[in-house]
């Protein structure tokens, strides 16, 4: 489901505005953003841990969860398709680990270029 809507919010402009722009224009099944960038009044957790997005895609068949906790950011990825108890679901877990938001959104243009192509796809059909 595409979210470019949700791009002309101006609270999307400020911080980490590339990665929600991947986001948003991708075709993905589901967004949980659990961030507490944009939220005052943090405890001392909710200001190392500004960005928490949790993403599904059954087109990539992934579970991704986009973060940055005490200045490390970080995609994770396991399997959409396994149960999350099992060792299959451990053992399909992956792990990257960025120095800056450059970085993680070239990562994560790559592990979202199905998704992305799909949604352009779409596009040039309709303007046809």
């Amino acid at each position: 489901m595409r979210r470019t809507e949700s791009l002309s919010n101006p609270i999307y402009h400020k911080k980490y505005r590339e990665i929600y722009k991947l986001l948003f224009n991708a075709d993905l099944d589901r967004i949980n953003d659990r961030s507490n960038w944009m939220r005052t009044n943090l405890d001392y957790v909710e200001k190392n841990q500004p960005l928490w997005i949790i993403v599904e895609s059954k087109i990539l068949n992934k579970r991704m969860w986009i973060t940055e906790s005490f200045k490390d950011l970080e995609i994770a990825t396991a399997q959409l398709d396994l149960d999350c108890k099992s060792n299959e679901y451990s053992k399909s877990y992956e792990r990257f680990r960025f120095k800056n938001q450059s970085e993680l959104c070239k990562k994560l243009e790559e592990i979202l270029k199905p998704c992305l192509e799909k949604e352009q796809n779409l596009d040039l059909e309709l303007d046809r």
